[in-house]
């Protein structure tokens, strides 16, 4: 079980409060397991990638109001299928190849102001794609 400490903002006040977000990165299933506490409410998400089980992670924390500070969020994270069992990602740049200095940490903080959702960040990947 692995803790990450991130910064999620209050998106109605702008208010930045500090959560402990667990993930079972497959020890105790096959899925990678999201889970926090927030306001005595439990929200988890699940999938058998890592990305896709942020997104659905990310997701509903939109959905109850709060976007997460960190690369995972970022319009422009994508992750290769190699890369799936890992907490990695590449921040890529429209039409532009992906390379190995581009590889972050989904879980690392980053000082941004939009929080897109997975159909906007998917969109984004299908655009870059096609580069």
């Amino acid at each position: 079980m692995e803790m990450y400490d991130v910064t999620l903002i209050d998106l109605n006040t702008q208010e930045e409060l500090s959560v402990r977000i667990e993930v079972d990165e497959g020890e105790t299933t096959e899925n990678i397991v999201i889970s926090a506490i927030m306001n005595k409410q439990e929200i988890t998400a699940s999938n058998y990638n890592y990305l896709p089980a942020f997104q659905e992670f990310r997701d509903k924390l939109l959905i109850a109001g709060y976007g997460i500070k960190c690369n995972g969020s970022r319009l422009n994270a994508v992750q290769s299928g190699m890369m799936g069992a890992t907490d990695q990602v590449y921040l890529v740049e429209m039409g532009k190849q992906a390379f190995l200095k581009d590889i972050v940490h989904i879980w690392d903080y980053a000082e941004i102001d939009t929080f897109p959702d997975t159909k906007q960040q998917n969109a984004f990947f299908e655009q870059w794609s096609k580069r």
